[in-house]
């Protein structure tokens, strides 16, 4: 095991070496292709039907993001949204809207991670 410092739950924070992982066979020769850990995650997540971001909102009753100000002020997250998502803020990814989701003050989480956060912890009580 290895100590590496946790990082913030927020865009652009992925750890590089996850960025380009080289999968193995099972005789242990590497096999050509690279693993680029989040866009599998997205990719996962779109397989499997996870709910998009405004769709799981709406589920925990919190109000949609109707434009990508709503979700961050961070002006270079912005324009790679629309880049990415165009204007359908309906597309958004929930993993990608939970890393842009503005930070509650004073806490290292946004509200939809939080409202999970309370959900999950009532429940060990």
């Amino acid at each position: 095991m290895g100590h590496q410092a946790c990082g913030t739950l927020e865009l652009w924070n992925y750890p590089m070496w996850l960025r380009d992982l080289i999968p193995q066979n099972l005789d242990g020769s590497e096999r050509p292709d690279h693993v680029d850990l989040p866009v599998l995650e997205i990719y996962r997540d779109r397989e499997r039907n996870v709910a998009r971001y405004n769709q799981f909102r709406r589920a925990l009753l919190l109000i949609p993001i109707s434009k990508w100000e709503d979700l961050t002020d961070d002006k270079e997250a912005i324009e790679v949204l629309e880049d990415v998502y165009g204007d359908d803020v309906e597309e958004l990814d929930l993993l990608v809207g939970l890393m842009a989701e503005k930070k509650i003050k004073g806490f290292a989480i946004s509200e939809t991670a939080f409202v999970i956060f309370l959900l999950m912890a009532s429940r060990y009580i």
